[in-house]
């Protein structure tokens, strides 16, 4: 999934692109840090409770690619006005 998060996430930036793309790749790090979280809700309120860390991270995601694929349709649009398509 990493790959299409990054794609949508600096597509569009312009000269931003360089600056975009580190931030996504420092998002990185919480792949190493939601597995400690839910380590810790696993331990005080059981295994099953646990997978709410996960689930919420999967929300994340398909908000972003729901704003992305929104987002980048206009950028669609704007970019055929523009060259006259």
């Amino acid at each position: 999934m990493f790959s299409n998060i990054y794609t949508l996430a600096i597509s569009g930036l312009g000269k931003y692109t360089s600056q975009g793309s580190s931030l996504v790749v420092m998002a990185i790090l919480g792949g190493a840090i939601v597995p400690i979280f839910q380590s810790y809700l696993a331990g005080h309120f059981g295994v099953q409770y646990s997978f709410v860390i996960p689930v919420f991270c999967y929300l994340v995601i398909l908000i972003f690619g729901g704003y992305c694929t929104k987002f980048l349709s206009h950028v669609k649009h704007d970019a055929d006005a523009k060259s006259g398509h």
